[in-house]
Formats: structure tokens, C-alpha cells, sequence
């Protein structure tokens, strides 16, 4: 118990003290106006930053296509008529989304930040194995 008196004695006593401190032991008042400026234009340009990101559009994922395989029916050994080629066939070229960040153009206009299709690979030719079905004789 006497542990705690002595506690509360002491910080109300530190306490008075600081209130009795004159304000002439702070310096003058524009000493430290251009620091407090700069501290003032921090938090500003941080809040705009920090307000922005959360209203830009959300990143959305890159989705990449692959073609689907065509659809080949299963057909007993007897009844499969045709035979395997290798041929040349077309590959499309591959595309993709990507979020371009705002920017100053060369003219100097500030242009916000927007998506965009950017062609990840060229269409070429390429060579595939391809069935080649064979026409039923009339009967």
C-alpha cells in the first residue's frame, strides 16, 4: 500500500512540474515554423498518394488462352478410316492484359494510368501431326 502512495505522489509531482515550466524556455515561435511546413506538405502528398491507390481500378489477373484440342471421337480399331500427316498448321499469336501506370507523354501531359493488349508472341507456322479421315465407299 505504501508502494502505491508513493507512486501516485511522484507522477502528480512530475506532473506540477511540467505545468510550472515557463514558455520562455521554448524559444521563439518562428524557430520552427519551416520544419512543421514540411512535415505539413509530407502528410499531405502522402495522403493524396495513399487515397489514390485505394481508387485505382484493381490489378486484374493475366489470363493466358491456350487453344482447346479438337474433339476427336473414339472409334474401334475396324472402323477407323483415314491416316496420320504431318502438315503445317497456323499458330495464332498470344496476347495479353497489362496495367500501364500513369505517366508524362513526351509532350509533357500527365496520362493516367489505363490497361492495355500487348502481343506476347507472334502467329507462325508450325508443324503437327493431323489425322486425316478417309471418306466412306458409297453402298
Amino acid at each position: 500500500m505504501k508502494m502505491k502512495t508513493t507512486l501516485i505522489t511522484v507522477t502528480i509531482l512530475i506532473f506540477a512540474m511540467s505545468l510550472t515550466a515557463s514558455s520562455v524556455l521554448a524559444g521563439s515561435k518562428q524557430r520552427h515554423r519551416w520544419e512543421g511546413v514540411a512535415i505539413g506538405v509530407g502528410a499531405a502528398i502522402l495522403g493524396h498518394a495513399i487515397i489514390q491507390s485505394h481508387r485505382a481500378e484493381p490489378q486484374r489477373p493475366v489470363v493466358h488462352t491456350h487453344p482447346q484440342p479438337a474433339y476427336r471421337p473414339h472409334h474401334p480399331a475396324g472402323q477407323r478410316q483415314g491416316h496420320w500427316e504431318w502438315r503445317s498448321v497456323w499458330v495464332p499469336p498470344n496476347h495479353e492484359t497489362v496495367w500501364n501506370p500513369g505517366h508524362y507523354n513526351h509532350k509533357g501531359r500527365w496520362v493516367p494510368g489505363h490497361w492495355i493488349h500487348v502481343q506476347t508472341t507472334d502467329g507462325h507456322w508450325a508443324q503437327a501431326r493431323v489425322w486425316v479421315a478417309r471418306g466412306r465407299a458409297p453402298y
